[in-house]
């Protein structure tokens, strides 16, 4: 259960601070850690870890939420680094 909540918490937070290009960074990291345990320990020691990649994208999305939330609400402020147009 520590697994789910210690990746929900990193999704969070790389949702409500930083791009998608963090997110990838982080399911392939997720993904890396469920392969390692499942050739570790098999795969019914490695279900957690699933729900772990699972919760990193959930907390992402709750961390784009609540990042636009709080700009919306005017306690945040939106990113000032211009994007780039093609």
């Amino acid at each position: 259960m520590w697994v789910i909540a210690l990746h929900f918490a990193a999704g969070a937070v790389a949702g409500a601070i930083f791009k998608v290009r963090t997110l990838l960074a982080l399911v392939a990291i997720s993904f890396a850690e469920f392969i390692a345990v499942s050739i570790l320990s098999g795969l019914s020691a490695a279900l957690p870890w699933i729900g772990g990649l699972v919760a990193v994208q959930v907390g992402y999305l709750l961390g784009i939420s609540l990042r636009g939330v709080l700009e919306r609400a005017g306690i945040a402020h939106p990113s000032i680094r211009p994007e780039h147009q093609r």
